[in-house]
Parts: structure tokens; sequence; C-alpha cells
């Protein structure tokens, strides 16, 4: 059976995705959620990948997303929407180019949030605008994220192509891909409505109606410089006494059916079907039926739609095929889009990190470890500025003596025999006479003991039941922590539990940063702290490590200051354990009600000290027993 480490775990991971980024994050309690300026995440163990992608995508939200553009966009729910799948496709690749590790997070979170599969069938009985909504939202993470969403992906653009067809489909995601292109949310809220504006509109077919009936009548009356077909056209309709302009005027005068034999037969010569011999013949002079069914327009026979033919003639496409003309379904598919409500949108997700924050919430309501952990806070707010000046006094007092005590503890371990060498300072006397014989390792050699960098951290138990050994506890940390100080190579930190917030959450009191000097510390009221709560030392544990971990020091010890009572033994002891196979050392030093028995069901390295006048004798003791180990 692989042993349990703190090692990829969610605190772990958080605390270094939070250096890295600059963003908060905080894990803790039973709901996930952001703030803007930091991320709120339940401690899960049931599915870590899920609640690492979380943390990544909004970690990249707060960094990367102005929220004003999504309050402006709350008036239409569905271009809120679309800014919602845009803006996520764009700040997720921000994410994957500035930090690469959280690439496969973000493309797990987009599986367990999505789904990797879809019943053509289901899709069939989709709305319209809810295609365009999931073609966007799947075929855009795929296409842009190459997410794992193939297909899924593959059924809505199938289904986007049967409602708006292939060219207006091809249109909108190439649109989408623009994404990549913006810097900020600002230009995904214009792009959202540069896509919504493509969506086929009821003005769009009037405004062409209205075109086509504009173009005809004038045709008796109009002139084009350009010739062909509709400079023929023109001077058929008019009288034949009247004077005609342009260099194609005589051209007039010719026989229709005359030019309609001559385009045809170039057409058989040429081999060309019929139909492509008539689309041929409108193009040579004389052909005036065929313009007049064309609207005398240059625009494609599929009769698109003004985004459609713009965007037509930037691909340099001169028709359309079969299957292009948007369905009937589609014609006011733009009203829909601005007049649809939230109600309509019911059930899509637009926002796959709310999704997910849903998820993690249920997970964490479900599992019976997701509240085992308290988060880290600042100053203990329920303290004492005249216990800590006592405290501190007495801490004083007894800190001669420890500090070579401890030096020991941290000097490494080394094979300190004496071995002999060919070169030296130290002559072995009683090997001169070898040298006649050609022994030249006649000196002597012992190695010296050599100090590892190390980093010192203290969890102290203010629970209530310390009330009476608050004093002595607290007086023997500042005891330690003063005989370390300026030992080389050294960083200590230190942490109180439990600490009740004004918003009811438990949370650890931070005494002492690991960049922080004793006396900073005592001055920022890091000291003096009043007894509250029970005694959650199994949750505590995990904020004392991810401190320990994140700090500077091959060496890593965790003392634990407490009464060796917790609220749960086994979890306390599980903690203990993890940290023991993560490489940090655990002591524990007793106080109050401690006794040997009960420090020994959750520690393996402890001493019942009860007094701080007898610390300097248990450390003496704990640390003999840490070197011969």
């Amino acid at each position: 059976m692989q042993k349990k480490t703190l090692m990829g775990s969610l605190p772990v991971y958080a605390q270094h995705l939070s250096e890295q980024t600059g963003v908060k994050v905080v894990v803790e309690g039973s709901q996930a959620y952001t703030d803007g300026t930091k991320v709120v995440v339940p401690f899960t163990e049931t599915d870590p990948e899920l609640s690492f992608g979380y943390v990544a995508h909004e970690c990249s939200h707060v960094r990367n997303t102005d929220m004003q553009c999504f309050g402006e966009a709350q008036a239409v729910p569905f271009r809120l929407s679309v800014l919602n799948i845009l803006e996520d496709i764009r700040i997720e690749r921000m994410s994957m180019d500035q930090y690469p590790g959280t690439e496969g997070d973000l493309n797990h979170l987009a599986k367990a949030v999505l789904g990797d599969r879809l019943d053509p069938a289901d899709v069939a009985q989709k709305p319209a605008l809810h295609v365009v909504h999931d073609t966007l939202l799947l075929a855009g993470r795929r296409q842009m994220l190459g997410q794992e969403l193939e297909q899924p992906a593959t059924v809505m653009l199938q289904a986007q192509e049967k409602l708006l067809g292939a060219q207006l489909s091809a249109r909108i995601m190439q649109k989408v891909g623009e994404v990549l292109q913006c810097d900020s949310t600002r230009e995904v809220l214009a792009l959202a409505d540069a896509i919504i504006a493509l969506l086929p509109s009821q003005e769009d077919q009037q405004d062409e109606g209205g075109a086509e009936q504009q173009e005809q009548p004038p045709q008796e009356n109009s002139q084009d410089d350009s010739g062909g077909g509709q400079g023929d056209q023109q001077d058929q309709e008019q009288p034949e006494n009247q004077p005609q302009e342009g260099d194609d005027a005589s051209a007039s005068e010719a026989d229709s059916d005359e030019g309609e034999s001559e385009s045809q037969s170039q057409g058989e010569e040429a081999g060309q079907p019929d139909s492509e011999q008539k689309n041929s013949a409108g193009n040579q002079a004389g052909d005036g039926q065929d313009d007049r069914q064309d609207g005398g327009s240059s625009r494609s026979q599929g009769g698109d739609t003004p985004a459609e033919a713009e965007g037509d003639d930037a691909a340099g496409d001169s028709g359309s095929q079969p299957g292009d003309h948007p369905s009937q379904e589609a014609n006011d598919l733009r009203e829909q889009a601005m007049q649809a409500t939230a109600g309509d949108l019911q059930g899509l997700i637009s926002e796959v990190g709310d999704k997910a924050a849903e998820l993690l919430s249920q997970k964490a309501r479900r599992d019976p470890c997701a509240r085992r952990l308290l988060s880290l806070a600042g100053r203990s707010c329920l303290r004492s500025d005249a216990a800590s000046g006592r405290r501190v006094q007495l801490g004083l007092e007894q800190s001669s003596g420890l500090r070579q005590c401890l030096n020991g503890l941290l000097q490494a371990q080394v094979d300190c025999r004496v071995s002999l060498k060919r070169q030296g300072k130290r002559l072995d006397t009683s090997r001169i006479a070898l040298l006649k014989a050609g022994e030249t390792r006649v000196f002597r050699s012992k190695a010296r003991a050599e100090r590892q960098s190390a980093a010192i951290q203290f969890l102290l138990d203010k629970s209530g039941s310390m009330s009476g050994a608050m004093d002595e506890a607290e007086a023997a940390l500042y005891a330690v922590l003063q005989a370390v100080e300026n030992l080389p190579q050294v960083s200590t930190g230190a942490l109180a539990f439990p600490e009740r917030g004004s918003d009811s959450v438990t949370r650890c009191a931070l005494i002492k940063g690991h960049r922080e000097r004793l006396l900073q510390a005592v001055r920022l009221g890091g000291f003096g702290a009043m007894h509250q709560g029970c005694t959650p030392l199994g949750e505590a544990l995990w904020p004392a490590a991810v401190e320990l971990l994140r700090a500077q020091g091959e060496r890593k010890i965790l003392f634990v200051i407490t009464d060796g009572e917790p609220d749960s033994a086994w979890l306390a002891q599980e903690m203990v354990e993890r940290c023991e196979n993560s490489g940090i050392e655990v002591l524990a030093l007793g106080f109050g009600g401690a006794t040997a028995d009960l420090l020994s069901r959750t520690f393996t390295r402890f001493r019942a000290v009860g007094q701080v006048s007898r610390l300097k004798q248990a450390l003496f003791e704990l640390v003999r027993e840490v070197l011969v180990a």
C-alpha cells in the first residue's frame, strides 16, 4: 500500500500556484467561489485534478479578466454567455502559456464539466440558439485549446452547419479563432458582438428583398460603364432611336436570339453542361433574360445574408453550394439571441468555472474528509498585551542554555572516525617507521560535522483544555524561538490554533513568519493569545506543514506544543504520518495535562514538559533521541 504524503495535495498545489500567480488561494469550508481578489476551494481528495483545474482557471480570471465588462453584458443574457465562453478560452490559453503545468489540469476540468460524449439524437432536439451556444463552447475549446472534446465538438459543428449552412458556420468559427488575438476582456466583448451580428436576421432578409426591388426598375435608365450583360440588357430595353453611351452601344442592335445561339454554341464547344452554358451565357452580350433573373447583381445564387456575402467576398467564394442556406428555424436567430431571457438559456453551461465550483461544492458536502483542514489567517484578535509581556519575559529567563542543545539537533550526522591520508597537518607518530617501507599515509584526518540549512515550524495549541498552561506553553515557545533566532541557515515560523474569526470560520493564527524577526512578531501582536475553542489538531497540522514545506531549508522540523488531547486522535495521527512520509520531523512538547501515554497515541517523538523550567532537560532528551535514531 502506497504511503500518503503531502506532496501533490490540494493545499500544497494551491500554495504553490498562489506564489506563482500572486493570487490568494484559500483551501477551506465546503463552498468553492471567487470574489475577484481571492479563490476559495474546499478540501477534498476524491478528485484532486478537478480542484487543481478550478484553482488554475479562477486564478487566471483574477489576473486577466475585467469584470466590469461582464456587468455591461448582463442586460442581454445570450451576449453574456458568449462573452463567458470566449473569455474562458482566452484566460485558459494565457494560463497554459504562462504556467505550462496547468494545461493538464485545465483539460481535466473541461472533460469533467462538459463531458466527452454527446448523443446526436439529443442534439437534434436542441433549440437553434442552444445549438449555436454549445457549438461555440465545445468546438471553440477543441479548436483553440486542443482539449479532448473531439466527439462532442464534431457533433455540434455538424448540427450548426445544418442549421446555418456550411459557409456561415465556418465564418462564425473563424471569428471564434480571433479570441486568441484579443488582449483584454473589452476586445473579447466586441468579438462576442461581432459573432452575434453574423447570425441570420429578418432585417437582413427585408433589406435584401428591398435591394432587389430597387435594383430591377432603374435598370432601364442605369448605365454600366463596365460593359458586359447589364449594358446589353439596358440597350435592349431602351428605344432603338435613343442615343446610347459607352463603347458597346452598337452591340444593342444585334438580335438577341443570335447572341443566345452564339453563346450556346460556345458552351457546346467547351463541353459544358446546359446549366453551365447558361451561366457562361449570362456573361455574354445580349443575354438580358438571364441577367434579369439574376437581378443584375454580382451576388451568389444562394441568396446569402449581407453578413454571409461579406464573408464570401473575403474568402473569395463566388457562389454557394446546396445546404449553405440557413434553415427556416434560423431566419430570426439574431432576434432570438438578443431577446432570449435567462430562462430561455437555462441548462446551458457558459462559464466552466461556475459549473466546476458547483461540482466541487457537491463533492465537499458528500466527502466526510472535506472539512479536515484549517486555513491560515492573520494575527489573533483574542489576545492580551499584559499576557504577552509576561510570557515573553518568562521565555527570556529560560532561553539560556537552549541554544547549544538545539544546535546539536541541527548538526548533520557524519562519520567522525579517524582516517589516514598522504597529506595533512597532524602527523601520526606511530606510523613514521612505515615511511621506510614506502607507506606515505601517515597523516591523521577527522571529518568535521557540517551544518545543514533548516526550517523549523512551531504549532501552538491554544484550545480551551490549555487554559491553565498557556503561560508556560507560550513562554516555552518564545524561549525556543529566541534560542535559534541567530543560528546560521535556520528560519523559524509559528502558528496557533484554533482562531475563530468574525465570520465564524475556524482558522490558524499567525504568530511569526519565516521571514520575520522575533521582536517584530512581538510588536505586531503575535504573542499573548487567549485560549478558545476545541482542539482540531489534525486540521491545524495542514497549514503548519504547508508553511514548512514552502520555507527554505534542507531539514524540516515541526514542533507541536499541545496537551495531547486532539478532537480526532486518528486524524491527528494520520497527519503526523503524512508529515513524516514527506520528510518532516515531528516533535511534540506536552504541557498542561499532557502525559507520555496521551502523547504516544499521536506522536512517535515527544516529551511531556509540563513547566517551562523543565524545557531545557526535555529538549536535551528529545534532541539526543533524534540524533541517535
